[in-house]
């Protein structure tokens, strides 16, 4: 198996466990907070789409995020750069809070471009370290990259589930049909 495989089965498995996780969630489910200093669901959804749009888009391709280019910022009010990264209380408590459906879009663009980009890549590209003046990403390999994303997600997702662990206790799961989140065509 080569690296790309390995990077797309790790994105589907937690696709997979990230739709389990938002199964029965009601919109005011997606919006709680465990208090005034925590993210949502709705807000980690978001974040977990930003942090893809920038590693793939912005860094290793090199071009305008998703974000920007199909206006994602301008329609839910974000500003371009902003990608919950370091938020406090009145960021937080600031979050526009958009509809589950529209972020699940948003993430399905971006996973979109990055699964095709990442089919591209052959197992020498992953070593590339594209230039960067961020200041802790300026060694990052395109292998990285992708490690990083990986991690990424898989916290955010782990976070995901114990919010919604606080919220419904234990392993109990809502029905609300078969979500098809990101999870690519086989």
């Amino acid at each position: 198996m080569d690296i790309a495989h390995i990077v797309e089965e790790s994105f589907d498995e937690l696709e997979a466990e990230l739709a389990h996780m938002l199964e029965g969630l009601s919109a005011e489910d997606l919006d709680w907070k465990p208090d005034q200093n925590a993210n949502s669901i709705s807000f980690l959804m978001w974040h977990i789409g930003r942090a893809e749009d920038i590693f793939v888009s912005d860094y290793a391709l090199r071009q305008a995020q998703i974000f920007e280019r199909r206006g994602w910022a301008e329609r839910w009010g974000i500003a371009v750069d902003d990608t919950g990264f370091g938020y406090g209380r009145e960021e937080l408590n600031a979050y526009p809070n958009p509809p589950l459906d529209e972020i699940a879009e948003y993430r399905r663009q971006v996973r979109s471009e990055s699964l095709a980009y990442l089919k591209t890549l052959s197992d020498s590209d992953f070593d590339i370290v594209p230039p960067s003046d961020h200041p802790r990403r300026r060694d990052y390999t395109i292998g990285r990259v992708w490690s990083h994303l990986i991690c990424e997600i898989a916290q955010h997702v782990g976070q995901i589930s114990y919010i919604r662990g606080l919220q419904k206790g234990l392993n109990q799961r809502g029905s609300v049909g078969d979500w098809k989140w990101i999870t690519r065509d086989k």
